[in-house]
């Protein structure tokens, strides 16, 4: 009998406020790619959840590593944004590996988002890292390799 382990990454899953505004952040600023597109009202869809009467847009994005990011915009259930601190218990922010990190900066900041810091060398001097905020409040961490 197998043991039950973990055997990869899946996904990473953001509730949007406007999917519009999200999808346009994750696929025409960041790169990834539209892998579905859908509407769900089904009773899978709400069992899993635990929800009655729930519709949910998906949109789930992939990076050319394969990093998946689903985009969840509840249709009929209302969502506000929540001020969680970095030090906040819970999930803090997701990360994605870019090939240059000052032409992502300048990208973003010619795209009117919200920028935390320039990209900076990291303490061990093995990436050059900077975070922005998404258009739902959601710390995005990007990420160069630096070749020592």
């Amino acid at each position: 009998m197998d043991s039950p382990t973990v055997i990869g990454f899946r996904h990473t899953g953001i509730i949007v406020k406007n999917m519009k505004e999200s999808q346009h952040f994750y696929e025409d600023i960041l790169g990834l790619v539209v892998m579905q597109d859908f509407e769900d009202d089904s009773k899978y869809i709400n069992d899993v959840l635990g929800l009655s009467d729930g519709k949910i847009h998906m949109v789930k994005l992939k990076s050319i590593d394969g990093y998946i990011i689903e985009l969840l915009e509840y249709i009929n259930h209302p969502t506000d944004f929540l001020d969680r601190p970095f030090y906040n218990v819970g999930s803090c922010h997701v990360a994605f590996t870019v090939k240059n990190a000052d032409q992502m900066y300048q990208r973003l900041k010619n795209a009117g988002i919200e920028i935390i810091s320039e990209p900076l060398l990291s303490s061990d001097k093995t990436a050059k890292v900077f975070f922005c905020i998404d258009p739902n409040g959601i710390r995005v961490e990007l990420v160069e390799i630096v070749k020592c």
